[in-house]
């Protein structure tokens, strides 16, 4: 793991970006996996800020979404869906052809992650996973377990992810997960796994400690060549 600490979310973000356009230059036809959530967001904005004045940026990007709740009512805005489409596919012009994703509303999860498994299979592995952690150490919606799965697969949520205070605050809060499994994760070619805020304070003083267990899930990426932590001072 590569470390790198900034001193404020802009730094950040244009860290990342750095890390990301370096690699769309060499393969611009490489396959994207964009995840939702507060952390990565900073990225999403300088990429598309890199798009405004470079059209042919990521024009022939491939996108493929990382996990996304289930159970949620009809029309919810909390789906990675929105959070995605609005910070990224949307302000990128990504191709609808080129972005592969699961509805959140589905009345086939199971069916939909069989989808997106043998997606990965045909277009994989991916070249860039873009990551956030939770604040029990789970990457995606792989939760903290004895057992966690390889392929993409429909997850029980942790008792510690749905007590989140913005999940606790829904009408309708998610009952399960779908998500790209952990060993998918460990085959992408090169993983940048942002870390913003207080709150995750305590999950990045145990992801420094290379001690690997299916308990903490980031400790994974241990296991992986060429992961960017990109850390900003409201976490150190």
């Amino acid at each position: 793991m590569n470390f790198h600490y900034l001193p404020d979310f802009k730094s950040m973000s244009q860290k990342g970006f750095e890390l990301v356009k370096k690699e769309i230059d060499q393969k611009p036809d490489l396959l994207f996996c964009v995840a939702s959530g507060g952390s990565p967001s900073g990225l999403y904005a300088e990429m598309a800020k890199e798009k405004s004045v470079n059209p042919d940026f990521c024009e022939k990007l491939r996108v493929v979404k990382l996990d996304e709740w289930g159970g949620l009512e009809k029309g919810s805005t909390f789906t990675s869906e929105f959070d995605v489409q609005s910070k990224f596919v949307q302000p990128m012009g990504i191709d609808p052809g080129w972005y592969w994703t699961i509805d959140p509303f589905t009345q086939d999860p199971e069916g939909d992650c069989q989808r997106m498994e043998q997606l990965i299979q045909r277009e994989g592995p991916v070249d860039i996973c873009i990551l956030g952690i939770g604040v029990n150490g789970h990457i995606a919606l792989n939760e903290p377990g004895e057992i966690l799965k390889s392929g993409f697969h429909v997850c029980q949520l942790a008792e510690s992810t749905l007590n989140n205070g913005m999940i606790k605050s829904l009408k309708q809060p998610p009952t399960f997960g779908m998500t790209m499994g952990v060993g998918e994760i460990l085959q992408s070619r090169k993983i940048l796994l942002f870390i913003s805020g207080s709150g995750k304070k305590e999950a990045f003083e145990r992801l420094k400690k290379p001690e690997i267990s299916t308990q903490f899930p980031a400790s994974l990426l241990w296991l992986h060549a060429n992961v960017e932590v990109i850390v900003d001072s409201s976490v150190v």
